[in-house]
């Protein structure tokens, strides 16, 4: 009897599996800081600053800053990806508590079906059948009804969440690639003009650790900062 594999297959479909999503932390992170860098390199290959030969002060204030702000971009994504997992747990738990009703169904089925094919005699077969026909149809219908709009609503509540995940994602990533550049741009403005105290403006100000003064700068790169080879570092007029 194949009706009993029908009957699972369309109960399978309000079983539907948690997604991943489309960004991890550690890839908006690496991201991140791919942009930085590249950002930074062609900075200092720029002539202009070379031929300033800023202090390393300015490194030291700004380079941490510009590293601060590409970690906040790893926890900014996982608190994206953490509330849409959420989203969609509550959403598959609504599923579960439907597809109970749904495998009672469905056992009910199969153990009719099975009495029916016990029968020894072929009228007592044929009876069975014939008796059991309409419940039996009427709650494959049911079954099929009922589990194709689980699975329905299921699918479109992942790819709302799946897009408001995206969507957040990418704010993270263009928020923090504003920052940076703003950053960026402070650096570079130091590097030409000398360093001062003034804070750049960020959409999200990271606060500055740095406790070394002007008169005795002390270099603080980061380890996972990689800044570009020391050829191209401007010579210090300190």
């Amino acid at each position: 009897m194949k009706l009993p594999i029908v009957l699972l297959a369309i109960v399978g479909l309000s079983s539907l599996q948690l997604v991943s999503a489309s960004k991890s932390p550690e890839e908006v992170q690496a991201e991140v800081m791919a942009y930085v860098q590249t950002q930074v390199s062609s900075l200092l290959r720029s002539p202009a600053i070379a031929r300033a030969g800023g202090g390393l002060a300015c490194y030291d204030k700004y380079i941490p800053l510009i590293t601060a702000a590409t970690e906040d971009s790893k926890s900014d994504t996982a608190s994206c990806v953490n509330r849409a997992a959420s989203r969609r747990e509550d959403e598959l738990n609504k599923v579960k508590a439907q597809r109970e009703a749904l495998d009672q169904q469905v056992k009910t089925v199969q153990d009719t079906l099975a009495s029916c094919v016990k029968q020894d005699d072929v009228l007592g077969f044929l009876t069975c059948f014939r008796d059991n026909s309409q419940v039996l149809q009427s709650t494959v219908t049911q079954v099929s009804l009922t589990s194709t709009s689980l699975a329905n609503g299921l699918s479109a509540a992942y790819v709302s969440i799946n897009t408001s995940e995206d969507s957040c994602i990418q704010t993270v990533l263009d928020k923090v690639k504003a920052d940076t550049d703003a950053l960026t741009v402070a650096l570079q403005n130091c590097l030409k003009n000398g360093f001062d105290d003034g804070q750049p403006e960020t959409s999200s100000p990271p606060s500055d650790s740095s406790s070394s003064s002007p008169e005795e700068p002390q270099t603080t790169v980061p380890s996972n900062f990689n800044m570009p080879n020391d050829e191209l570092l401007p010579e210090e007029n300190l």
